[in-house]
């Protein structure tokens, strides 16, 4: 945009790219403070708080905030940005230009940054992760190297980049050695988070156990501990164990004050509720859930918040208000874009799938369930997904015996070989345990077979399964 466009009476935002604006975060955060300085006292508040959220949530939340406040200014302020963006920033701006936001570039020197002090890394990189300026620390672990202080935070760096021959190397190492046991169990406890968002539980309980060896003190790391072992135990469909592990994290939560991990564990708690026949309780961890994002907005914003929505929408399911559950579950869908588990992107989609089949609009369902079947595909465990998946695998083959069962009893076909109980397979299809028995005497009369193991080995055979 031409300056000499801008009327007289615009105010102008000015932002030189400093070294570190390189993190399209950390350049927000910068531009926000630029605003208040250049006259708009007290902007981008809520917008400001949600950059804790990270990267993924700047186009979908932040961006659109600080486009929306500007906008009704007359007329509206012209941010000018000053020096050579990153492309990863670059791509924030053109994002802001698209949403309305009045911009302009002007070219500079991209700024150089000194190397950076260990020390300095070594008390900041933990709490500028808490900021969501992933990018900084990356940057800080590229120009530092294997400093000895830094060990953790390099582990860190390895799982961040998918570099598990460096991760593993870190932890077998000498270096590992001369690591303080606490460091070490939190390098341990960050790489059973790493089998997480694999989607590999078995490897998630391995390396649990082996972080349990030694007890780190800081309030943030017993909480993550919690947590983790909740997922591994909800995510094996063990209600039970995940209850009890996600009210001990959110009881370490309140008492340290951390706001992600409580948001995480209430929303686990929420959906247990719900999915255990408890209404009441679903919807007082809702509600908390509320005050939460009411005190920090990020909370809101942030991946550890699609628990919530996703408890917001099997609640509306389970009540049989279809139509009104799909806005939560996709936006759960879109929360877990932002760096959910393979397990948290890919429920929402079973989810929605289910409400437009049962809608009766297969042509929504099945793009649905075709990102679900590629996300749990690269993912070695499926877990408490391992019926819903089953029960939208698309048929081997057999169109002709596959006319020999009517499109309900195909799925609960899909569903045997899960191992769920009728009662289960019907709370699946949104089916009473007394139809699903129907059609399973049925699947059993036209497939010779005279149990559920032995129908399940007819339908393979008959191409079905």
């Amino acid at each position: 945009m031409d300056a000499a466009l801008v009327p007289e009476r615009a105010a102008l935002v000015r932002l030189s790219l400093g070294p570190e604006d390189h993190d399209p975060v950390r350049l927000w955060r910068d531009a926000i403070a630029a605003a208040r300085g250049a006259g708009l006292p007290g902007f981008g508040r809520d917008a400001e708080a949600i950059l804790a959220a990270g990267p993924g949530a700047l186009e979908g939340a932040v961006l659109p905030l600080l486009v929306a406040e500007l906008a009704p200014r007359e007329p509206a302020p012209l941010l000018v940005v000053e020096g050579a963006p990153s492309r990863a920033a670059a791509a924030t701006l053109e994002r802001f230009a698209a949403l309305g936001g009045r911009l302009e570039l002007r070219p500079g020197p991209a700024a150089v940054a000194p190397p950076p002090d260990p020390r300095m890394v070594a008390a900041s990189w933990e709490s500028a992760l808490r900021r969501g300026e992933r990018l900084t620390v990356l940057a800080w672990m590229d120009a530092l190297g294997d400093e000895p202080d830094l060990w953790l935070a390099s582990f860190w760096a390895a799982l961040e980049r998918g570099d598990d021959a460096t991760a593993a190397a870190r932890l077998a190492g000498a270096d590992a050695a001369a690591v303080p046991p606490a460091v070490r169990a939190r390098g341990l406890l960050l790489h059973a988070h790493d089998a997480l968002r694999r989607g590999d539980l078995e490897a998630l309980a391995r390396r649990l156990a082996r972080a349990a060896r030694h007890d780190p003190q800081d309030g943030f790391w017993h909480t993550f501990d919690a947590l983790l072992h909740a997922q591994e135990a909800f995510w094996r469909n063990r209600p039970r164990v995940a209850h009890r592990h996600f009210a001990r994290a959110a009881g370490l939560a309140a008492i340290h004050g951390d706001r992600f991990a409580m948001t995480a564990a209430t929303g686990y708690l929420a959906i247990l509720a719900a999915e255990g026949g408890d209404e009441h309780a679903a919807r007082r961890r809702l509600d908390r859930l509320e005050d939460l994002r009411d005190d920090d907005p990020a909370a809101g914003e942030h991946p550890v918040a699609v628990a919530g929505v996703l408890a917001e929408g099997r609640l509306l399911e389970l009540a049989g208000a279809l139509e009104s559950a799909a806005a939560p579950l996709r936006r759960a869908i879109a929360l877990a874009a932002r760096g959910g588990s393979p397990f948290e992107r890919a429920e929402p989609r079973l989810r929605l799938a289910a409400v437009h089949r049962a809608c009766h609009r297969p042509e929504e369902a099945e793009p649905l369930e075709r990102e679900a079947r590629a996300i749990l595909g690269a993912a070695p465990d499926h877990g408490r997904l391992a019926g819903l998946a089953a029960a939208v695998a698309p048929a081997a083959g057999g169109a002709r015996d596959a006319a020999l069962l009517t499109p309900s009893e195909r799925s609960i076909l899909r569903l045997l070989p899960s191992g769920l109980s009728q009662r289960e397979i019907g709370a699946e299809l949104f089916l009473s345990v007394n139809t699903v028995k129907t059609h399973c005497r049925n699947i059993y009369v036209k497939l010779h077979a005279g149990s559920r193991e032995e129908a399940v080995a007819r339908a393979h055979e008959r191409g079905l399964l």
